[in-house]
């Protein structure tokens, strides 16, 4: 669990918490509601963390649901200043199919895909897939040192440490559905 940020609104602030949940069950996006299809599986893309939101840090945190591809989309295409009611409906054109707690967990993963960086080197990636990272070590399984000051300077020696969001509003597409009649259709087509 890390501090994550503070988001302002125009009556009350959100303090946000980044958070790795182990053993939830996969059943329910911390609202009750039952996992859509569509959305991401707990643990991987914009899905990997979860996330606690709080107005101070003596009052009760609350968690904030999953994303779907919906959300991000449509939080995409409008602004709205965050007022720090999350049950709060949004009615804005486009409309927004949701409440102010989705739009709010769709805005964090924008930033945080968008945003997180590390230095060049201190990961590389996983051989079975090439989307993922995994530390950077050496022979004797020793994490690779850092670079000196002066050349984390330099902006060539930083990338970025998570997947962007793609245009399908993932970070990763969706395998595709081959049609019954064309069996022999290859599927990195159909991705295209």
């Amino acid at each position: 669990m890390r501090f994550w940020g503070k988001i302002s609104g125009i009556e009350k602030d959100y303090y946000i918490v980044e958070a790795v949940v182990e053993g939830e069950d996969e059943g329910g996006d911390g609202d009750g509601d039952e996992q859509k299809e569509d959305i991401e599986p707990k643990g991987s893309g914009v899905n990997k963390f979860s996330y606690y939101v709080s107005h101070s840090s003596v009052d009760s945190w609350k968690k904030l649901p999953d994303l779907s591809p919906n959300d991000i989309k449509a939080s995409r295409a409008i602004k709205v200043l965050f007022t720090g009611n999350l049950e709060r409906y949004i009615h804005t054109n486009p409309f927004f199919f949701g409440q102010e707690k989705h739009y709010l967990r769709a805005q964090i993963a924008r930033i945080s895909h968008s945003t997180g960086i590390c230095p060049k080197g201190q990961y590389k990636l996983v051989e079975d897939n090439e989307r993922d990272i995994t530390e950077n070590v050496d022979d004797e399984e020793q994490p690779v040192p850092l670079p000196s000051t002066k050349q984390l300077a330099d902006l060539n020696m930083w990338v970025h440490s998570q997947p962007n969001i793609l245009m399908c509003n993932r970070t990763q597409h969706p395998e595709p559905v081959v049609p019954e009649d064309q069996e022999d259709v290859d599927p990195d087509e159909l991705k295209k």
